[in-house]
């Protein structure tokens, strides 16, 4: 039949039924009267004639519905009824219907929204042109992470052939810039190599991007492009930007060009505002180090037809014929490497650099397979709840098979049902998730990097929910299609009242349950490893006082001595006169009770020191720890002096150079030689080799993470002596004043000097706190979704006890009847309700001990198969469940038995 003909037809089938009901009807009638005059030629008198023709038509009505049953868009009419009945029978059951939606709506949602955080940062792609032959190159030494110096990168960059371009960048978050006519501001920034645009495949939205020729480092005009959304905002979108000067590192660059709309950048969660050539603003000693890094991260693209192997084995070639042969250890206490040592590892870099990647990439998979867990628990609730319903309907689909209905046509009854709860429960799900991706996104950080996800849904996160609710609809509503359509039904009529479900219904219904139970234990228990873990970081002694300090990010943008040179005495006196003057006007802030300047400050992600060694025994150098402080220091960030004194105003240059050191210094450095106290060592910095003496010991603290086993030696001088840019200020201030005192901070700095930028404030404990971010993020998700899979645990509990306590009411009337007390009717159901838990953690146990395996690079003071953890969320669920059973057992046990008796 031709296409139009069938549209025509399935127009008039669906749209005029009652035009096409009344054609069939004349039709059947026509035929049935031509049948009965033909009886009537053969002999038959008109009655039988007419009786003899219904016999060989079979029935007006049958005939009819054997017509409709071929008709072109018959089953879209049947479909659309079932539809239509299934959404009667839910209207008519509201309580059950919310709880079942909503259900399917936070695992729904859950899921969705983990998905979402996790395809930002894991997942999607770079807005570029062929972004699967781009490649992460990373430099590796004995197995372990290394970095890229910038004389080895130019000449790998100049040798290889595998990849067509090659680009190295350098971030820089908290880039000070000063537009024409404007005050100094602080953008987010990205120093990259000429070809950068070039090899990501850019086009530029307004102007031209940047060149090689941009990248010379005797360029004589800097060049620079802002992202487009710094255009649309800062700039207001105005083309005549192009043109506009902009003071950066002391340099004026002109703005050329504004990136492509769409393109944030290299690396997921970063998005600079403006990119600017690498070499021409990075001083040129530092450029020829072979001992300083500043990049950020490496990439190229490869070459058509070139795998990353082949890349790798070319890069790795290079790298190692690149290496002296005697060169001195980095890291000190191990051997000198060698050639071999060394090695070039090749990645799809397809998403880009992978610092949020490294840090999140696992606990994002992790939280994934929570939240899918979730959904199981979820789907399976709902599944159960309608099979347990379905009991209840028995006499219904029954008394549908006994009027002809095939079993086909009650599956896809019963699977609308379900179908329409999941799709439902898909709707709401993406409303949720629409609302709880961006909170879940904030909890992606770093503590060095201002990090905002790119969340907005694409194919893949839109193909999530969908296969979620997919998934959802099969499970809520194809298996109790499938148990309630089977053939048993034939029973439900003889027996409607007076059956508790067959043996095989009931045993789908409990293992189910079980199912539920189990995985809520999974849950539970991985919760509650976290949950130990962090009360075991918390209960960590951190070697200072974190309550009550505020910390400010500064940055010093004051020029200062290039790479490998030091600062004149003049340059000495005026930076040591200025921190001595903040120093004094943050303590004489109201609500103050101790200020301090530093170099580094705690928490802050730093790992720096020098080689240092004991005046009297030069031969023996050892790298250690280094702070430069001013003399409230340790009074502000409350750390506990042992022995000796802490630094005065009196240390300063010109008095005998001092230091404070902490208890793994003097055992690791000094040991038993001589007092630690007045004893000499010696920096291995610049050519100053006066030596500075131990004045003070303080109390051994964790410097950069909660969990590290054992404090490193660290030694603290006066910035008074030692007069270093300052990059963070600390004020242990009066509970309540934090804003106050900021906003008098800020002013103090203002007046100190217009150079003293603030980049951030926040406080000791959030800095601390931040430290574990990745496992707090895993405990809120654990914790949270474990407590609604109990929740929804409990809910499939309690409504497969109550549907089983209605449909056994005869039973338990009889057994009333018969003299049975009302405490062993209670008995009798929290009995089966403790049998369910007890099949559930048979199950949930193993599960949950693998749960604990995959987890344990997040735990910390506690095994991965934690016995008191598994006993103690075995314990809730038990507590939880018998709470969900009991009203169901309540209501049992006051079933009045003259009225059971009667029960239909």
């Amino acid at each position: 039949m031709p296409l139009l003909s069938r549209l025509s037809n399935l127009w008039r089938n669906l749209y005029h039924k009652d035009r096409v009901e009344q054609e069939l009807t004349e039709e059947v009638r026509a035929y049935l009267e031509m049948l009965v005059e033909l009886k009537i030629k053969e002999g038959l008198n008109p009655a039988e004639a007419r009786r003899q023709a219904l016999i060989d038509l079979g029935g007006e009505e049958q005939v009819k519905e054997r017509v409709r049953e071929v008709r072109f868009g018959h089953h879209l009419e049947t479909l659309w009824q079932d539809l239509r009945y299934g959404l009667r029978v839910l209207r008519k059951s509201p309580g059950f219907t919310t709880v079942a939606v909503l259900s399917l709506a936070l695992g729904i949602g859950a899921t969705t929204a983990v998905f979402s955080v996790l395809n930002a940062v894991v997942l999607r792609p770079l807005p570029v042109a062929e972004p699967e032959r781009l490649v992460v190159i990373k430099p590796e030494l004995r197995g372990k992470r290394f970095v890229l110096f910038n004389p080895l990168f130019e000449e790998l960059r100049g040798s290889q052939q595998s990849l067509s371009g090659m680009f190295a960048v350098s971030d820089e978050p908290y880039l000070k810039t000063t537009f024409e006519h404007a005050t100094p501001v602080y953008v987010r920034g990205s120093f990259v190599s000429g070809n950068y645009f070039q090899v990501l495949g850019l086009s530029p939205a307004l102007g031209r991007l940047l060149t090689d020729e941009d990248d010379s480092p005797s360029v004589a005009n800097c060049a620079a492009v802002v992202s487009h959304a710094f255009w649309t905002t800062t700039l207001l979108g105005d083309p005549a930007a192009l043109g506009r000067r902009v003071a950066v590192r002391e340099k004026l660059c002109t703005i050329v060009g504004v990136a492509p709309i769409g393109f944030r950048s290299h690396e997921p969660g970063y998005a600079p505002d403006i990119w600017i050539p690498l070499r021409p603003l990075t001083d040129p000693k530092l450029l020829a180090s072979r001992t300083m890094a500043f990049f950020s991260g490496v990439m190229g693209r490869l070459r058509p037809e070139i795998i990353p192997a082949q890349t790798e084995a070319e890069l790795t070639a290079l790298y190692q014929r690149m290496q002296p042969g005697d060169q001195p250890s980095p890291h000190p206490g191990e051997a000198p490497p060698k050639p071999n040592d060394f090695r070039i590892l090749v990645e799809p870099g397809a998403q880009g650099l992978d610092a949020v990647r490294r840090q999140f990439g696992q606990p994002l998979a992790l939280a994934l397979a929570v939240v899918g867990v979730v959904l199981l628990i979820a789907a399976v609730n709902v599944a159960n709840l309608l099979l347990a319903r379905g009991a209840a309907r028995t006499t219904e689909l029954a008394t549908r098979a006994a009027l002809g209905a095939g079993r086909a046509r009650l599956m896809r009854l019963l699977a609308l049902e379900g179908a329409a709860l999941a799709a439902a429960g898909g709707f709401m799900g993406v409303a949720v998730a629409l609302l709880a991706t961006p909170a879940l996104s904030k909890a992606v950080s770093l503590p060095y990097k201002p990090i905002a996800l790119d969340t907005a849904p694409d194919a893949r996160v839109l193909g999530v929910a969908v296969t979620a609710t997919i998934f959802a609809a099969l499970l809520a509503g194809v298996l109790p299609a499938l148990r309630l359509s089977g053939r048993d039904l034939q029973l439900g009529m003889a027996g409607a009242g007076r059956t508790t479900g067959t043996r095989s219904g009931q045993r789908i219904i409990r293992t189910l349950v079980a199912a539920q139970l189990a995985l809520s234990l999974l849950l539970v228990t991985s919760a509650g490893l976290l949950l130990r873990t962090m009360l075991r970081v918390m209960a960590v002694d951190p070697g200072f006082n974190a309550s009550h300090v505020v910390l400010m990010d500064i940055q010093d943008t004051e020029p200062a001595a290039r790479f490998g040179e030091v600062d004149t005495p003049g340059q000495k006196a005026r930076r040591a006169a200025q921190c001595r003057a903040l120093d004094q006007r943050l303590n004489a802030i109201s609500g103050v009770y101790a200020a301090s300047l530093s170099w580094l400050g705690l928490f802050g992600g730093n790992y720096v020191g020098l080689n240092l060694y004991d005046a009297d025994h030069p031969e023996d150098s050892h790298f250690t720890l280094l702070d430069y402080i001013s003399p409230h220091y340790f009074e502000a960030v409350g750390m506990q002096l042992l022995r000796g004194r802490p630094f005065t105003e009196a240390d300063r240059e010109g008095s005998l150079r001092v230091a404070v050191v902490n208890e793994a210094f003097v055992r690791e450095r000094i040991g038993g030689r001589h007092e630690a106290i007045g004893s000499r060592f010696v920096m291995t910095y610049a050519d100053d080799r006066r030596p500075f003496t131990i004045v003070g010991i303080v109390r051994d603290a964790k410097y950069n993470d909660l969990r590290e086993r054992q404090s490193e030696p660290m030694m603290w001088v006066p910035l008074a002596q030692a007069p270093f840019k300052i990059a963070s200020v600390s004020l242990r201030v009066e509970p309540g004043a934090e804003a106050a005192v900021v906003r008098e901070a800020r002013a103090a700095l203002t007046a100190t000097s217009p150079h003293l930028m603030v980049r951030k404030v926040t406080t000791l404990r959030a800095q601390v706190d931040q430290a574990t971010a990745r496992e707090r993020l895993l405990l809120s998700l654990a914790s949270g979704f474990g407590g609604i899979a109990l929740l929804l645990a409990a809910v499939g509990l309690y409504g497969t006890l109550a549907y089983a306590v209605a449909r056994r009411t005869r039973e338990i009337g009889v057994r009333l009847a018969l003299g049975a007390q009302r405490a062993s009717v209670l008995r009798l159901v929290l009995g089966e309700c403790l049998i369910l838990v007890a099949g559930g953690m048979l199950a949930g146990v193993p599960l949950s001990l693998a749960a604990g395996y995959f987890l344990r690079s997040f735990l910390f003071g506690v095994v991965a198969y934690d016995i008191p953890t598994l006993i103690g969320a075995g314990s809730v669920l038990t507590a939880v469940a018998l709470l969900a059973a009991l009203a169901p057992a309540r209501r049992a046990s006051r079933v009045d038995p003259m009225l059971a008796l009667k029960y239909e």
